[in-house]
């Protein structure tokens, strides 16, 4: 009786002959080559809308679902060593290369016994506090090997910042006048890999650091003599003025930027007609409406799930404009 309606899409897109940089070439050339249209990228992905509309009662109600996921791989691009500074052939975009994170070391002797088979080709003073990276080829030296698909060393693919699984739920009640209506949006499933001093607290001198309240639960030694007091199983390992070492894109950090935001909710209500006739009027309508009012994530306060790997400058550091919230009302009176 026409309450349900559902549609399904599925499509693979082919993309040919897109603009890319020249093929590698010697460095003796001297000078880049233009570029020309030399790739191509397959995309693969679908969507369902559902919805139903009924009433029981006096009460008219209606809900929709929308869900969609795409994901898009590179068929053809002018990277022969497949060198992870670029795209290569077989790529899925939005993948996260970083190192596997073991932990942080609680003691000096713990580090000093870790570094011996695990120990990173940067920076130096390991101690108490700093993160254990992973030796994952065996070779007992931590680095990113020729930074190539074939050896890239202990670097492996920890997670996508492709947002998969778009979702939107309409829903809506009606009675004696009165109509309530919201509406939600998100994305179940992401990772996201977030940077600088918005993140991490101290980073990047005196001129780009921040001290937020989360930044405080870095690492502090049993013996410390810092006013917080100590903190061995801190989420941050300990920090340093002008020094990154701990901060290497790595699993331990890697955050979900899956999230929900109601992004409108309405009230509404309808004057009865018997009183707007009086009053020689149509219609009279009062409403109260909130954008943004309310959102369900686990990234920290400073960064938002929908600009966070957005065109924006710097989203991926907390540096951007942050979503308002707004509430209005108001009243639409028929003549």
């Amino acid at each position: 009786r026409n309450r349900l309606n559902v549609n399904f899409d599925y499509y693979n897109r082919k993309t040919s002959n897109m603009v890319g940089p020249a093929g590698e070439i010697a460095s003796a050339f001297g000078t880049k080559l233009p570029n020309s249209n030399n790739t191509d990228l397959h995309t693969r992905g679908w969507e369902i809308a559902m919805a139903w509309q009924d009433y029981i009662g006096e009460v008219r109600y209606n809900i929709g679902l929308n869900l969609s996921d795409a994901r898009t791989f590179i068929d053809r691009y002018p990277n022969a060593s497949k060198s992870l500074t670029t795209y290569y052939e077989g790529q899925e975009l939005g993948e996260i290369w970083g190192y596997v994170t073991h932990g942080i070391a609680k003691s000096q002797s713990e580090m000093d016994a870790w570094i011996k088979d695990n120990k990173p080709s940067w920076g130096s003073g390991w101690t108490e506090g700093d993160i254990m990276y992973e030796d994952l080829d065996g070779d007992h030296i931590v680095n990113q090997g020729a930074n190539t698909l074939a050896d890239s060393g202990d670097r492996r693919i920890i997670g996508n910042s492709t947002p998969r699984y778009h979702f939107g739920v309409n829903m809506g009640l009606s009675w004696k006048g009165f109509d309530l209506s919201m509406f939600w949006q998100g994305v179940a499933k992401r990772d996201l890999w977030l940077s600088g001093n918005m993140f991490w607290g101290l980073n990047g001198g005196e001129w780009q650091s921040t001290g937020l309240k989360e930044q405080l639960d870095y690492y502090r030694p049993a013996n410390t003599t810092s006013v917080f007091g100590p903190n061995t199983n801190a989420y941050f390992p300990r920090v340093y003025m002008n020094s990154d070492k701990n901060q290497y894109v790595q699993t331990r950090y890697l955050r979900n930027g899956a999230y929900a935001r109601l992004k409108n909710i309405q009230l509404g209500y309808s004057l009865p007609k018997q009183l707007v006739d009086k009053a020689h009027l149509q219609k009279v309508y009062l409403y109260v409406s909130a954008e943004n009012l309310f959102t369900i994530k686990s990234l920290p306060k400073a960064f938002d799930p929908e600009t966070a790997y957005s065109n924006y400058t710097d989203s991926n550091t907390g540096k951007t404009y942050p979503l308002q919230k707004t509430v209005s009302f108001g009243l639409n009176v028929s003549f």
